[in-house]
């Protein structure tokens, strides 16, 4: 094969986007999480230290959504195995912990 035709090949594979735009998609959704983590904090923060509450079922939605993504890449790349597990490990548990506080009006 010519090196045209593995670039055309890898480009139909990966949906018209090259390595760079994905890795770059994928690096962009790691930075959107933690900016979620650190609003979801502060938030909650202001909430209890307001005495207004917490929102509970949208944190456990947020909760979900890294407890997912983390997982998933866990499965998937090898590289950072250890780190997204540890990762969607901790959201799993907190998506846990709120769905139950939900439930239980705690």
């Amino acid at each position: 094969m010519k090196k045209e035709e593995i670039l055309e090949a890898s480009k139909r594979e990966n949906k018209k986007k090259d390595i760079y735009e994905i890795e770059i998609e994928a690096k962009g959704s790691n930075i959107a999480c933690i900016c979620m983590l650190v609003l979801v904090c502060f938030y909650f923060a202001y909430e209890i230290l307001t005495g207004k509450g917490e929102n509970v079922a949208l944190y456990s939605i947020i909760a979900i959504y890294n407890a997912a993504l983390f997982s998933y890449k866990a499965i998937k790349i090898e590289k950072s195995r250890k780190l997204n597990a540890f990762t969607g490990i901790i959201w799993g548990v907190l998506t846990i912990m709120l769905v139950v506080s939900y439930f239980t009006g705690k």
